[in-house]
């Protein structure tokens, strides 16, 4: 037993040496290369979680003092309720860091919430502009095109995602529920 629960110890150290140690010598552009390469490749949404949780860091990180704090403030706007804070925030972003994805997607999140549909759709498209494989954009891209009613156009942004993170459960879930009403099947 205790064997068994060392060797399973060992087991997680390796792992997390590898996503939390980055290789000698990568860039972080490289790093993102590679993670998003094994991402393609994973199993199931376990095997998975540890590329997408060291993904979307290497997606936060600004590489900016002023944009890490922009951003932490736009967040702190959201969870204290002050939507309108934090939209300025992200404009401020966007300002200083106009190819910065991680900026545009947050916005787009928050204009969502406020049923601003059609700055979500922009935000998103720029933050596929900024980095086009942000599979997370993809899903949010097909929400908005279902919202407007552009159920072949969602589809596909779903399937764009799928492509990237073949895991990804809510465009899993997304994709088979417009397959399924594209086939006349109940939802």
């Amino acid at each position: 037993m205790l064997s068994r629960m060392t060797a399973m110890l060992a087991a997680l150290l390796l792992a997390f040496q590898a996503i939390i140690l980055p290789e000698a010598g990568q860039t972080p552009a490289q790093r993102l290369d590679a993670r998003l390469s094994a991402l393609s490749a994973a199993a199931d949404e376990e095997a998975a979680a540890p590329l997408v949780d060291e993904i979307t860091a290497l997606w936060a990180d600004a590489g900016s003092p002023t944009i890490a704090l922009l951003m932490d403030r736009a967040a702190a706007a959201r969870a204290a309720g002050d939507p309108g804070l934090a939209a300025r925030m992200y404009g401020h972003v966007h300002d200083l860091a106009p190819d910065y994805s991680e900026g545009w997607l947050r916005a787009a999140e928050l204009a969502m919430a406020r049923d601003d549909w059609a700055f979500a759709f922009e935000a998103l498209n720029e933050a596929l502009l900024a980095e086009p494989r942000r599979f997370d954009a993809y899903a949010m891209l097909a929400r908005v095109l279902e919202r407007a009613g552009a159920a072949e156009a969602a589809l596909e942004a779903y399937e764009e995602a799928l492509g990237i993170h073949p895991v990804y459960a809510p465009a899993q879930a997304g994709a088979a529920r417009l397959r399924a009403a594209r086939e006349g099947r109940p939802l």
